[in-house]
């Protein structure tokens, strides 16, 4: 689905009868210039300020212009009202293990139904398969505030390049971010510490997710999301199950929003199981 297709809030009513919600319509291919096939996308508030996801696009190109380090496009999701647009650099924030490094990253997210704000968050992935790795444990979450103008944005949005600027510069650390991706390396995973990992830190993960990550643990996909399959050295650490993890998720065919709450659970449930 074309996620920068033209939009538009229009007014509802029932008879006559004015509502203080409007509904956000999309103009999709198959209309015609007197009759054009606007679907609903949304229902929003009178005061909403809708922002077009090319806004958003654009909004976060400007913020890798203007930052100290390269960041290209790396997914875009759209499922006809929530947008996510993914950029990822290959400024390393640190190494988990030998030749095993972690870079930055960053995702810009709107709606046109009301449910996420424009808003803005760090990541990290992994170098060599690109997984991405979401955590509101330890990045904050950036929230715009929806003006009229995008121009009103301008201040923010410096504000986002210097948060990343200072992440690159050192000036904010991810020592401790690091350093638990480190332990993870380190933790054996036996069967025991699997099921305790489950039901005190991944409980909220469901059923099928946690099925899909334990098949890909034990059994590590063709392409290799682990350098070393964990069968070949008789090593099973909480690193590989924590990549199992994003591996699923970040290059799931077809990814929903609650795809992305479940990669920052996993991260940051294997985090604090070791921290």
């Amino acid at each position: 689905m074309n996620p920068y297709l033209p939009i538009r809030k229009v007014p509802l009513d029932y008879n006559g009868i004015g509502s203080s919600a409007y509904a956000v319509q999309m103009q999709h291919p198959g209309g015609t210039d007197v009759m054009p096939a606007w679907k609903e996308a949304g229902v929003v508030g009178g005061s909403y300020m809708l922002l077009p996801n090319e806004e958003v696009k654009n909004a976060a190109h400007q913020v890798a212009e203007e930052c100290k380090i390269d960041f290209v496009h790396d997914k875009t999701f759209f499922n006809g009202r929530n947008f996510v647009y993914s950029m990822k650099s290959q400024h390393v924030a640190g190494e988990v293990k030998a030749g095993d490094d972690v870079a930055l990253g960053m995702q810009f997210w709107n709606s046109y139904d009301g449910s996420k704000a424009f808003g803005f968050a760090m990541m990290l992935y992994r170098l060599v398969c690109t997984n991405g790795m979401m955590s509101k444990d330890h990045f904050n979450t950036y929230r715009f505030k929806h003006e009229p103008k995008s121009e009103d944005w301008g201040d923010s949005l410096e504000q986002v390049v210097t948060n990343i600027n200072n992440l690159v510069g050192g000036t904010y650390q991810l020592d401790d971010f690091i350093a638990n991706l480190r332990k993870l390396n380190n933790l054996h995973i036996t069967v025991e510490e699997l099921g305790n990992i489950r039901h005190k830190h991944l409980q909220e993960i469901p059923i099928t997710i946690w099925g899909q990550l334990v098949d890909r643990f034990i059994h590590p996909h063709p392409t290799g999301f682990n350098q070393t399959p964990p069968e070949e050295t008789n090593t099973y650490t909480g690193w590989q199950l924590l990549n199992a993890g994003t591996d699923i998720l970040w290059h799931k065919e077809n990814p929903t929003v609650a795809t992305y709450g479940q990669n920052a659970a996993i991260v940051d449930g294997l985090c604090r199981a070791v921290a």
